[in-house]
C-alpha cells in the first residue's frame, strides 16, 4: 500500500505537550480578551475622530462626510457607536463560543486548537483591533502575531478535524507547508516574507493550493477515515464554512458590481457590513455544534433545503431582473411599478412549478427516489409486464432498489433447501451493508442487503419508509419468481432422478448380464462338453463315463447354486413365499443357527431374539419389502458379530397417522456403538447400508446409543397406498 493512503494513528501531541499546548492558548486567549476590550473603546473614538470626514487605514469604508451624516440625522457618535457595534457583537461571539470550547475541550488537541482559532479570529477578523496599530508600534506586532496564530490554527483545524490525526500521512508536510508559507508574511507584512506584497501571482498559487489541499483532505478523510459520527461533525463544519463564504463572496461580489454607486450611499455599506459579518457567524455556531453535541442532528435535510432556497433565490432574482427589463423594453414605459408588478406576477406564478421541481431534483440527486415510492413500483411493474425467465425478474427487483436509493451495492438472496443462495446482486460488494427480510404470507423467503451510501452512514427515516414499502411489494414478486425456480430446480431433480434410475437400472441390467456371459454361460459349456464327453466314453470305458458323469452332477449342483444366489441378489424368494414376517422369522432362525455352530460358548451366551409384529400388515411395495428385509438383516448381523448382546426385540409396526409407513424398531442390551465412530458419514459397510436403503425410499433412519446399555435402531419406510 503506497505511502498516500496511510494514516497516522498516533496522537499529534503527548499528554505533557498537551498540557504545554493548553498553557499556551489559554494564556494568548486571554491576552486576546483583554487587547478586544481595550481596542473597543479606543476604535470608536479612533472613528469619530478621524474617520468622518477622511479614510482611515483601520477602516474599510469611505468616510460618510459631515454634510451627509448631517443630512440623515445621524451624529458622528451614533455612526461610529453603529460600526463599533457590529465588530463587538461578531468578536464577542466568536470569543465566548471559542471560551466554551476551551473550557469543555481543553484536553484535546481539536478543542484547543478550534477554541484558538475562534478566539482570534473574533479579535482579528475585524478591524476593532487594528485600532491598536496606531497608538504603538508593539501592540501592532503583537495583533499581527495573534492574527497569524489564528491563521495557522485555521489551517491546522481543517487538516485534523475531527479525529486529531493526519490523514493521509503526507497531508502533516503539506500543511506545514502551507502555513510556513504564510505566517511569516502575516506577521512581517510588506517585506519579502510575504507573498501578498512580492507578487499577486505567488499569492494566489499558494491559495489554490491550500484550498485545494483541504478539499482533498476532507473528501478522503470522509470517505475513507471518519466514523459515522465524526462524518455528521464533518459535515456540520464544512456545511456552515461554505455557507458563510457564499455569503461573503456574494456579497463581495455585489459590492464590487455596484462599488461606484454604493460608495457613495454609506447606509447601504453599513447594511452590506452587517450582512457579511452575519454571515460569518455561521461558522462559529456550526463548529459549536459539532464539537459539543452528543447526539449531531442529520444535517442532510438542512444541506437539501439549502440547495433548494439558495436555487430558488437565485431564479427568482433572475426571472425578476429579465421581467422587469423585457415589460419596460415591450411597453416601452418608464413607469417601473408596472414592470415591477408584471415581473412579480410572472415570479409568484412560477415559483410553485419550479420549487418542486427543483426540489425533487435534489431529492433524487441525495436521496434517489424515496419521496416517490409509487413512481418507483409503477416503472417496476411496466418492466415486469414484458416476458421475463425467473433470474432477470429479481435481477430487476435488485437493480431498482438500487438505483432508487442511489446506493453502491444490493443483492437478493433466496432460501432454499436449507441453505441462502445469492440470486442476484447489483453494484460493487460492500461489507457494510443492512440486511432486510423477505416474508410472503408470513414465511421467510429471502433477505435483501443493502449497502449504505457511504461507509458508516445509516439510511434517513423517510429512507426507511421507502425500503419497507418498497420491499414488501417486492416480496409478491420475489415469491413469484422463486416459485418459478423451485419448479425449475425440482424439475432439473426430477431429470436428475429419472437418469439415476436409468444408469441404475442398466447398471444392474450389466452386472446380471456379466454373471450370467462370464460365469454361467461358460460353465453350462463346459457341462456340454462334458455331457458329450460322457456319451463318446459311455460304450467303450463305463467307469471313467461314471467318473464324468459325478464331476457333471457336482457343477450341475455349483451351477444352481450360483443361479440361486443370483435371484436372491434381486429379490428374496422367501419373501414372495412366506411374506415379510416370515422371511425375517426364518433368517433369524439361520443366522442363530450358523452362529452356534461357529462359537464355542455355552447355550447361555447365545442371542435371544425376540420378534413382535402386528396381526397382519398392508400389502407393501416391493422396494419397501426388500429394504426392510434388507435392514433387518444387515442389522441382525451386525448384532451378532459385534454387540455382544444376549437379547434382541425386533418390532414391527404400520402408521396410519401423519406420514403412512413401516416402522422398524430393533434394540439390543450389547455394548454399543462407539459414538465417534457413530458420527462418522462411513461409519461402516452395514450402519451406511442401512442408512443409503432407507434414504433412496425417502424414509428416515435413526441409530441411538446409551454406552453399556445396548444400541437401537429405528427405521421409517414411507408406504403411499396411491
Amino acid at each position: 500500500m503506497g505511502e498516500e493512503f496511510m494514516v497516522s494513528t498516533t496522537p499529534l501531541f503527548s499528554n505533557s505537550k498537551i498540557v504545554l499546548l493548553r498553557r499556551t492558548v489559554i494564556t494568548i486567549s486571554l491576552l486576546t480578551v483583554i487587547l478586544f476590550i481595550v481596542s473597543a473603546p479606543q476604535y470608536y473614538q479612533y472613528i469619530k475622530n478621524n474617520c468622518i470626514t477622511l479614510s482611515c487605514e483601520a477602516f474599510y469604508n469611505p468616510a460618510p462626510g459631515n454634510q451627509w451624516l448631517k443630512d440623515h440625522g445621524i451624529t458622528p457618535e451614533e455612526y461610529s457607536f453603529a460600526y463599533d457595534t457590529i465588530y463587538i457583537v461578531f468578536g464577542l461571539v466568536y470569543i465566548l463560543i471559542g471560551l466554551v470550547i476551551l473550557w469543555k475541550k481543553s484536553t484535546d488537541i481539536i478543542g484547543l486548537l478550534g477554541s484558538y482559532m475562534l478566539i482570534s479570529l473574533g479579535g482579528t477578523f475585524t478591524p476593532i483591533m487594528w485600532g491598536l496599530k496606531v497608538i504603538h508600534p508593539l501592540l501592532s506586532i503583537l495583533v499581527q502575531i495573534i492574527e497569524a496564530g489564528g491563521m495557522a490554527a485555521f489551517i491546522l483545524f481543517f487538516f485534523l478535524f475531527p479525529n486529531g490525526r493526519f490523514a493521509p500521512i503526507w497531508s502533516k508536510y503539506l500543511c506545514f507547508m502551507v502555513i510556513l508559507l504564510r505566517i511569516p508574511g502575516m506577521i512581517f507584512p510588506k517585506t519579502y516574507v510575504d507573498l501578498q506584497y512580492m507578487s499577486k501571482w505567488l499569492f494566489g498559487c499558494w491559495f489554490i493550493i491550500w484550498i485545494g489541499s483541504l478539499l482533498f483532505v476532507q473528501i478522503y478523510r470522509y470517505r475513507h477515515i471518519l466514523t459515522p459520527v465524526e462524518k455528521q461533525q464533518a459535515k456540520w463544519v464544512v456545511y456552515g464554512v461554505v455557507i458563510a463564504l457564499l455569503g461573503l463572496f456574494s456579497l463581495t461580489a455585489l459590492f464590487i458590481v455596484t462599488e461606484k454607486k454604493i460608495q457613495t450611499m454609506p447606509n447601504h455599506l453599513f447594511y452590506m457590513e452587517i450582512g457579511i459579518h452575519s454571515t460569518m457567524l455561521i461558522i462559529p455556531a456550526a463548529i459549536l455544534m459539532a464539537m459539543m453535541k452528543q447526539r449531531l442532528w442529520d444535517i442532510d435535510f438542512i444541506v437539501n433545503r439549502t440547495l433548494v432556497y439558495v436555487i430558488m433565490t437565485a431564479c427568482t432574482v433572475i426571472v425578476y431582473v429579465i421581467g422587469v427589463w423585457y415589460s419596460g423594453l415591450l411597453f416601452q414605459s418608464s413607469n417601473n411599478l408596472i414592470s415591477s408588478l408584471i415581473a412579480t406576477g410572472i415570479v409568484a406564478v412560477l415559483f410553485a412549478p419550479v420549487k418542486a421541481k427543483v426540489q425533487r431534483f435534489i431529492n433524487r440527486r441525495m436521496f434517489g427516489e424515496n419521496e416517490e415510492p409509487y413512481t418507483v413500483l409503477f416503472r417496476m411493474a411496466k418492466e415486469l409486464e414484458q416476458p421475463n425467465d425467473p433470474d432477470s425478474v429479481l435481477q430487476l427487483v435488485v437493480r431498482t432498489i438500487k438505483d432508487s436509493l442511489k446506493i453502491p451495492y444490493a443483492s437478493l438472496s433466496l432460501y432454499q433447501n436449507g441453505e441462502t443462495v445469492v440470486t442476484a446482486e447489483e453494484g460493487i460488494f460492500s461489507h457494510d451493508y443492512l440486511s432486510y427480510r423477505l416474508v410472503y404470507q408470513g414465511d421467510d423467503i429471502g433477505e435483501i442487503k443493502l449497502s449504505r451510501r457511504a461507509p458508516g452512514e445509516s439510511f434517513t427515516s423517510s429512507d426507511q419508509k421507502f425500503i419497507d414499502m418498497l420491499i414488501r411489494q417486492a416480496s409478491v414478486v420475489v415469491q413469484s419468481a422463486k416459485v418459478s425456480k423451485d419448479l425449475k430446480l425440482l424439475a432439473e431433480d426430477l431429470q436428475e432422478s429419472r437418469e439415476t434410475i436409468v444408469y441404475a437400472r442398466e447398471e444392474e441390467r450389466r452386472k446380471l448380464r456379466s454373471n450370467l456371459h462370464d460365469d454361467l454361460a461358460p460353465r453350462l459349456a463346459a457341462l456340454a462338453l462334458t455331457a458329450a464327453a460322457a456319451e463318446e466314453l459311455v460304450d467303450s470305458n463305463p467307469y471313467a463315463t461314471k467318473d464324468i458323469l459325478g464331476e457333471l452332477r457336482t457343477t450341475i449342483r455349483q451351477t444352481v447354486s450360483e443361479i440361486r444366489g443370483l435371484v436372491y441378489d434381486l429379490r428374496p424368494p422367501t419373501l414372495d413365499e412366506m411374506g415379510l414376517i416370515g422371511s425375517i422369522h426364518e433368517r433369524i432362525k439361520d443366522l442363530s443357527a450358523a452362529s452356534a455352530t461357529q462359537r464355542s460358548a455355552a447355550e447361555t451366551d447365545r442371542v435371544v431374539f425376540t420378534l413382535n409384529t402386528p396381526g397382519k400388515l398392508p400389502d407393501l411395495p416391493a422396494a419397501v419389502e426388500v429394504a426392510a428385509y434388507r435392514i433387518t438383516t444387515e442389522a441382525i448381523v451386525n448384532l451378532i458379530r459385534h454387540s455382544k448382546a444376549k437379547n434382541c426385540l425386533i418390532s414391527f409396526a404400520f402408521s396410519y397417522t401423519g406420514e403412512k409407513g413401516l416402522v422398524i424398531c430393533i434394540e439390543d442390551d450389547g455394548i454399543g456403538v462407539d459414538p465417534v465412530r457413530k458420527r462418522e458419514k462411513n461409519s461402516g459397510i452395514g450402519i451406511g447400508s442401512m442408512n443409503e436403503r432407507a434414504t433412496e425410499l425417502g424414509g428416515r433412519f435413526q441409530l441411538e446409543t446409551n454406552g453399556h446399555r445396548g444400541t437401537a435402531i429405528t427405521v421409517f419406510l414411507p408406504v403411499n397406498n396411491d
